[in-house]
């Protein structure tokens, strides 16, 4: 009997043995030691807000006071419509053309012309009531096309000088609306022609 419970016991010592390096190894790779995931806690959404309306509103604002345009501000209102103008040159070599509105001091207009070809360019100015030396020019050279917009300084004629100095024929077109009261050709002749006035199209519900 001795002998059988001796034997028993080195068999138990034995599984024992053999079984515990798997233990040890199975702590030692995490998997019986695996960490809950930590939860992150909710966030709070921030709530939007709409600006509300001033409580004493004031001048540019709805249901402000009346506001009239200061003199030599940013808006200048005009009792008379605007002008426009489209119109077509053909200049063979060497010909030239002068085309030009008569403004007020303050009036203005908006421009854009464009050629087939480099011409000689000279937008100049012919005060009223003056000899043709008070005449300025704002702008002299060559170019095949322009725009821009321009504010009369005093009253006069102010306009282009077109010169075709090329040896090819050239088609130019002017596109101009703003504020002049007339408006005048001059190809050769001191005295010029005068041009039809346009107004602009109606809105389409009229």
């Amino acid at each position: 009997m001795t002998a059988v419970f001796l034997a028993l016991a080195s068999v138990i010592a034995l599984i024992v043995a053999v079984s515990l390096p798997g233990v040890r190894g199975l702590l030692a790779t995490g998997f019986a030691q695996a960490k809950p995931a930590q939860a992150k806690p909710a966030q709070t959404p921030t709530p939007q807000t709409s600006p509300s309306p001033p409580v004493n509103p004031v001048g540019g604002q709805k249901d402000g006071p009346p506001v009239t345009p200061k003199p030599g501000g940013p808006l200048t209102p005009s009792a008379a419509t605007y002008k426009v103008d489209a119109i077509e040159f053909f200049l063979t070599p060497d010909q030239f053309v002068e085309y030009k509105f008569r403004l007020n001091t303050g009036q203005r207009m908006i421009f854009n012309w464009k050629a087939t070809g480099p011409v000689e360019v000279d937008f100049h100015t012919v005060p009223d009531g003056k000899p043709i030396s008070a005449s300025e020019t704002y702008q002299r050279g060559q170019a095949s096309s322009g725009s821009g917009d321009y504010r009369s300084p005093y009253p006069g004629l102010h306009g282009w000088y077109w010169h075709n100095t090329g040896k090819k024929d050239v088609k130019l077109v002017l596109n101009a609306s703003g504020f002049w009261t007339e408006a005048w050709m001059f190809s050769g002749d001191p005295t010029g022609d005068p041009m039809p006035l346009q107004d602009p199209p109606p809105p389409a519900d009229q």
